[in-house]
């Protein structure tokens, strides 16, 4: 891909972001840290966050200065399933809760290699089914709780709808997924690597996947149950979504293939396709018509699912 491609708003800026060493193994520690340093965005006015303990996992809870509704949000960062922490959100939190008037808890999940699947599953899971058992407490609707997430954050709130789902009992109203990471069989295509991806190129991903699957490899013809929701066969029976898709993404092709399978399966599925833009780059161009309109039509989504007036 070249510096043309881009969309001109987000040109420069997009050209002047350093590339991390994500693919070197060997570099993850200070990749880590400098990503998880360098992604903190900034807590808009009309909203508090407050750090408490859910299911044995701390979440940040974005509480809005007015509740206007009895709906609530759990949200899952970004990071590759190896990097982030939740004040990577707080721009896009902040602003939802505010805009919506519902709080918005983010769970500060465990990381691979260290810690590979399912512990991030298992501590998004635990806060779920916090929230639901606490709602009355906690003063929202149990039955009006939506997920969301961004990249790697996109693809655990898919897993974690698939899961609750197949669990039964109650379910989530909503998803809304912003650039998921959603297929471990995208970064077994090696071809993809020759693409000088912006942002986040096919060489991280192995790294990434191979990480969070460890044992398995990536793209191997068996591996467990949610590890992958793009490898979910039967999406029947999920909730409502909005999956928003950059089309100079690596994840542009898993993104529109789970959009088309949730739309074939009878889910009711809204996509948000920008050209000329790569992975979170609304994140790096905050102040742009386009970023504006993505987290626009993304809120929006949020606040027809949650029936929340304005």
């Amino acid at each position: 891909m070249k510096v043309e491609d881009l969309y001109p708003g987000v040109r420069k800026v997009i050209a002047r972001t350093p590339r991390l060493p994500f693919a070197h193994r060997f570099l993850l520690p200070v990749s880590r840290l400098v990503y998880n340093v360098t992604a903190a965005t900034k807590l808009p006015d009309g909203v508090s966050v407050s750090i408490e303990t859910m299911g044995g996992v701390d979440v940040f809870a974005f509480e809005p200065d007015a509740r206007t509704s009895e709906s609530a949000i759990l949200w899952m960062f970004g990071g590759g399933h190896w990097a982030g922490k939740p004040s990577h959100l707080n721009a896009i939190a902040g602003f939802a809760a505010r805009k919506l008037g519902v709080p918005i808890y983010v769970p500060s999940y465990r990381l691979a290699p260290r810690h590979p699947f399912p512990a991030d599953l298992e501590d998004c899971h635990a806060v779920w089914k916090h929230l639901v058992e606490n709602a009355e407490r906690l003063k929202f609707d149990p039955d009006r709780i939506a997920l969301a997430g961004n990249s790697a954050g996109g693809g655990l709130a898919a897993v974690l709808a698939q899961k609750i789902r197949d669990e039964g009992g109650t379910q989530p109203i909503a998803q809304c997924l912003l650039y998921p990471m959603l297929e471990d069989r995208t970064a077994a295509d090696r071809s993809l690597d020759q693409i000088n991806h912006f942002i986040w190129n096919n060489k991280a991903n192995y790294e990434a996947w191979r990480a969070y699957l460890s044992p398995h490899k990536p793209g191997a013809e068996i591996i467990p149950d949610y590890a992958a929701a793009g490898r979910c066969l039967d999406l029947a029976g999920l909730p409502s979504t909005w999956i928003g898709i950059c089309d100079l993404d690596l994840f542009c092709a898993e993104n529109e293939d789970y959009s088309e399978r949730l739309t074939v399966a009878g889910v009711e599925c809204e996509v948000y396709r920008v050209e000329g833009v790569p992975h979170a780059f609304e994140v790096l161009a905050p102040d742009t018509h386009i970023a504006i309109d993505f987290q626009r039509s993304a809120i929006d989504f949020l606040r027809r699912a949650l029936n929340v007036h304005e």
